[in-house]
C-alpha cells in the first residue's frame, strides 16, 4: 500500500515490492503466484475497511450511509486502490465478509436476498465510481472552482444558456455535494423497494 501511495500503480511490480520488503522476487513468489494475485490481495485488504462496525443505534440506512462514506474516504486517501478495483476483489476473504455484512443489512431491512445483493452491489459501485470519476480533479480546490467559473461564463450564452446563467452556482458544486446527493437518492430508492416488499407481503 505504501508503494502504491507513493509511486502509483505503475510501480506495483513484483520486483519493486520485493525490494520494498527487502527480499528477493523468488521469496515473494513463494507467497503469491503472480502480480495479479498480489493486486487482488492488496485490494481485498484495502476494501476491508468498509466492514468496520458502524455506530450503535443506527438503522439500516444510517449504517449503509456510514459504511459508504467510510469506504469513500479510505479510497480518496489511497486513490491508487480505486484505480485497481475491477470486481475480482469481491471474491477475496475480507471482501466476502463485507458482502455478508451488506446482505445482512439489506435482508434485515426487508429486501429479498436477490434485491439485497443488487442493492449492496449498486451502493459499492456508486462509491467506487464517484471516487474514480474525480481522480486527479478535486472540485473542492478553490483554484479548480475559479477555472470552472471562467469556463462556464466564457461559453456562448445562446448555445449554453444554463451554464452561463448559473456559472457561479455550478462552479461551487463539489464532489462531496455530488456524492451526498447520489447517496441519498440511492437510499431513498432502497426505502421504496423495502416499502414495496412490505406492501406485497401484506
Amino acid at each position: 500500500m505504501a508503494l502504491l501511495d507513493s509511486r502509483g500503480v505503475a510501480a506495483l511490480t513484483m520486483r519493486n515490492v520485493a525490494e520494498a520488503l527487502g527480499c528477493t522476487q523468488a521469496s515473494l513468489y513463494r507467497h503469491v503466484r503472480n502480480r495479479e494475485e498480489l493486486v487482488t490481495l492488496l485490494v481485498d485488504r484495502a476494501v476491508s475497511v468498509a466492514s468496520s462496525p458502524p455506530p450503535d443505534g443506527a438503522d439500516w440506512a444510517g449504517k449503509a450511509a456510514w459504511s459508504a462514506r467510510l469506504f469513500r474516504d479510505h479510497l480518496r486517501r489511497h486513490p491508487g486502490v480505486a484505480s485497481l478495483l475491477r470486481g475480482t476483489e469481491r471474491l477475496g476473504p475480507n471482501s466476502l465478509t463485507g458482502v455478508e455484512y451488506a446482505l445482512g443489512l439489506f435482508i434485515g431491512a426487508g429486501l429479498s436476498p436477490r434485491l439485497a445483493s443488487a442493492a449492496a452491489s449498486s451502493l459499492a459501485t456508486f462509491v467506487i465510481g464517484s471516487v474514480n470519476f474525480n481522480l486527479g480533479l478535486d472540485s473542492r480546490d478553490p483554484e479548480e472552482r475559479h477555472h470552472r467559473r471562467r469556463l462556464y461564463r466564457s461559453r456562448d450564452a445562446a448555445a449554453f444558456p444554463l451554464l452561463v446563467q448559473h456559472a457561479e452556482t455550478l462552479a461551487d458544486v463539489t464532489s462531496d455535494d455530488e456524492f451526498e446527493v447520489g447517496l441519498n437518492a440511492l437510499l431513498t430508492g432502497f426505502r421504496a423497494l423495502i416499502e414495496n416488499a412490505e406492501a406485497t407481503r401484506d
